[in-house]
């Protein structure tokens, strides 16, 4: 028995989300803190995920591979409020997806 294939797939999520979520994320990293959009971005993911039935540790591995895609990350990779945001990001997803 073969195990379940968990390798994230972000054309799995709603093309229009994951565009909104880079444009959301690169102004966290300029800004150094998450605008209010986030939450209802999230929550339109992790439904989209739901329904898709994609898992909740699927849909963080799609977050992150957007969030590390992000020019403004390479540009300046690994500092304290990077960690930070990034923290932020994934309990904030976590709550939306089992919220639904």
């Amino acid at each position: 028995m073969m195990a379940p294939d968990r390798t994230p797939n972000s054309s799995a999520l709603d093309p229009a989300i994951v565009a909104e979520m880079r444009t959301a994320l690169s102004r966290s990293l300029k800004s150094g803190s998450h605008g209010d959009e986030l939450k209802s971005l999230l929550s339109r993911a992790a439904v989209d995920a739901r329904k898709k039935g994609i898992q909740a540790e699927q849909l963080l591995l799609v977050l992150k591979d957007v969030w590390y895609s992000l020019p403004e990350f390479a540009m300046r990779p690994g500092n304290d409020v990077q960690t930070r945001l990034l923290q932020q990001l994934i309990a904030r997803c976590i709550q939306e997806y089992y919220a639904g």
